[in-house]
């Protein structure tokens, strides 16, 4: 059986990330941090739930 490797289901998309200040701001650093912190959890997630689908699929071939 071929795995479809042109399906990612991804539910997510890059977040639009706040247009620094002028000048530094603890804030607006803080604010960007958080955006790109969300996003690379989603996008960790992603990588790792696709990766297992792949070993799910031959446990139960296997199995079955």
């Amino acid at each position: 059986m071929a795995v479809d490797k042109t399906s990612y289901n991804i539910e997510f998309k890059a977040p639009v990330l706040p247009d620094p200040p002028d000048d530094y701001n603890v804030q607006s650093f803080n604010q960007m941090n958080n955006a790109l912190r969300i996003y690379f959890n989603q996008l960790d997630k992603g990588i790792r739930d696709a990766s297992m689908s792949p070993a799910a699929q031959a446990t139960a071939w296997f199995l079955g």
